[in-house]
């Protein structure tokens, strides 16, 4: 799962529109939510593929 504090490939901020989401980045996911703008500040990324969840970018969601 991924908030729209995804920054893609050689872009500094990140991207807020779902419809420009889904265009370039679609096809690589399986469901994308418009929950309404957000602010800016990034969130937390979590590895959850292993026995233990890994932090690998902290952020808003980290207590």
């Amino acid at each position: 799962m991924i908030s729209i504090s995804l920054v893609l490939p050689n872009e500094e901020l990140p991207e807020t529109e779902p419809d420009v989401i889904d265009e370039k980045i679609g096809k690589q996911v399986d469901l994308i939510i418009d929950g309404e703008a957000g602010g800016l500040d990034f969130t937390t990324i979590l590895d959850m593929t292993g026995d233990e969840p890994v932090i690998l970018r902290e952020g808003l969601g980290h207590c």
